[in-house]
């Protein structure tokens, strides 16, 4: 009987996470940008960031200017295609989240995709769709001011 229970709990959690998109991926901000601080301390990491409607912005510390943050911002630009099978034709959606604004020689060309959706560098759910929050400091290391 326990088995019997826990099989269906699975089931009804796995159309859960599908229907509702609870398991979906987010767009994350790249833990670090190209701007090094120094060979032995690494890349500037990622502070904070913003996310309003369908863009996000994330700021690292500025190596050339101590004091500031760089600003990267990534926005979606949806891209759909068509796949068909024997049965049925099913669209899927892709995103890419290119550099709309910042420095191209030190912001990465694309934010990246964060499986789980766990904190702290996560602005975007793609399953929901929508900002998780409108800011969040992450402040790991190499994150903070020079």
């Amino acid at each position: 009987m326990t088995r019997f229970v826990l099989a269906v709990a699975s089931i009804i959690y796995g159309l859960f996470v599908f229907t509702t998109g609870v398991g979906a991926t987010c767009e994350a901000c790249p833990n670090c940008d190209y701007d090094r601080i120094s060979i032995e301390q690494g890349n500037a990491c990622l502070n904070y960031w913003t996310c309003s409607g369908d863009t996000i912005s994330c700021f690292y510390p500025s190596v050339e200017n101590p004091g500031t943050y760089t600003e990267c911002s990534y926005s979606a630009s949806a891209v759909s295609e068509l796949s068909y099978s024997n049965t049925c034709r099913t669209q899927h959606l892709f995103q890419d989240w290119a550099l709309t604004s910042g420095p191209s020689d030190l912001c990465f060309s694309y934010a990246g995709d964060n499986s789980k959706c766990e904190p702290s560098n996560n602005p975007y759910n793609l399953g929901l769709p929508g900002c998780t929050a409108s800011y969040g400091y992450v402040g790991g290391v190499n994150s903070g001011l020079l």
